[in-house]
């Protein structure tokens, strides 16, 4: 059975924007993010001379670590039933890609038609690529905490997913470098 629905889900910067984008392009469908749903404090840079939000900088500047995935996670978990689901129960041929497709939730679903990974990724790397986008170095000592604490939550997150999918025999391809997109469109394709 040929899937019409591609889930891609994992932490940020583990490069499932890049692969949906490449996923939709092969299969001519089109792609979401489950990002563009619903807003939850993303990352605490912007390009300068722009501030990111108070909120967002509130966010990472009080709360601890546990309080940020808790946050993330329940945020996740309310989007599901009103926003997620019925794009996957559309019938529609989509990729769709996100945070928010928790293992816990997608494991749920009749996955006859669907294929879901997630991507996880390496010690080291989540942290790499998000001191590269935000231009940390650059930064400075406060944006440098905030980028520090949101480092903190997608390594959590990474092994959160990572434990989640190994629990509930979910696929998953281990991002341990930076791999080509074409390789990755072939890991999904091959799930």
């Amino acid at each position: 059975m040929i899937a019409r629905l591609f889930l891609i889900g994992g932490p940020s910067h583990a490069g499932k924007t890049t692969l949906a984008a490449a996923a939709a392009n092969y299969l001519n469908c089109r792609c979401i993010s489950t990002d563009s749903l619903a807003k939850h404090p993303g990352r605490p840079w912007r390009h300068a001379p722009e501030q990111p939000p108070p909120h967002v900088a509130d966010h990472y500047r009080d709360l601890g670590l546990d309080e940020m995935m808790q946050s993330v996670l329940a945020h996740y978990r309310s989007m599901w039933s009103p926003l997620v689901l019925p794009l996957i129960e559309s019938g529609e041929p989509l990729v769709l890609e996100g945070s928010a497709l928790l293992p816990e939730l997608v494991a749920q679903l009749d996955m006859q038609h669907v294929r879901a990974t997630w991507l996880v990724t390496v010690e080291g790397l989540l942290e790499r690529r998000i001191k590269a986008e935000s231009d940390y170095d650059c930064r400075e000592p406060d944006a440098r905490f905030l980028i520090d604490k949101f480092s903190q939550r997608a390594i959590a997150f990474n092994r959160f997913v990572d434990r989640e999918v190994l629990r509930l025999s979910l696929p998953k391809i281990e991002i341990g470098h930076d791999i080509a997109v074409g390789e990755l469109l072939s890991s999904l394709l091959l799930k």
